[in-house]
């Protein structure tokens, strides 16, 4: 197909019509969402607080129980991440998948890297960074009101993340741990 041609075409280049009642699955209003303030075990740090809103596929959610908006994530999953200033994600990784950070308001600093080697870019609206799997990084809002960035991660079946121990303590620290299933319960005190 051709740009401006009717219609969209799956994967066997067949034009699909799709009704509006069968296109409702395939729609996400904010209105509709609800951010999870505890979506990952990190969130319960202080400094990691922040609301995941899963647009599009659960991601890499810790929480048995997130609900995307759009369910069907083929390919990519997709969220939204709000945050007060000095908020945001700790150090992690993902194995196999790249993720995309994109501003929607604000100012967010994304890092990568550990000790020594660590860098970082600070990115505004519109801004974009792709960090490939295997690469430790994190971001928080560094603006100086609550902000918004777009978060897309690669794949169909995101796996977990990989945090160093110490962010992993911190964590159990703050009352969550994950148990043998990857799935987020509460922390022994």
């Amino acid at each position: 197909m051709k740009m401006g041609e009717k219609g969209v075409s799956n994967q066997s280049g067949q034009v699909l019509v799709m009704s509006r009642e069968e296109m409702r699955s395939r729609i996400a209003l904010f209105a509709e969402q609800t951010g999870n303030k505890q979506l990952m075990i990190t969130q319960s740090i202080p400094g990691f607080q922040r609301d995941i809103y899963s647009i599009i596929g659960r991601g890499v959610s810790e929480d048995a129980g997130t609900q995307p908006g759009i369910v069907d994530s083929t390919g990519f999953n997709l969220a939204y991440v709000g945050a007060e200033p000095d908020n945001g994600s700790a150090l992690h990784s993902h194995d196999h998948e790249v993720e995309v950070f994109i501003p929607i308001s604000g100012q967010w600093a994304v890092c990568w890297n550990e000790g020594e080697a660590a860098e970082e870019v600070v990115l505004g609206p519109m801004d974009c960074i792709s960090v490939p799997a295997g690469v430790m990084r994190s971001f928080k809002n560094v603006g100086d009101e609550y902000g918004y960035l777009l978060v897309v991660i690669g794949g169909t079946e995101n796996t977990t993340v990989s945090r160093p121990q110490d962010v992993v303590d911190q964590a159990a620290a703050a009352g969550m741990k994950l148990d043998d299933d990857g799935n987020m319960v509460p922390a022994p005190e």
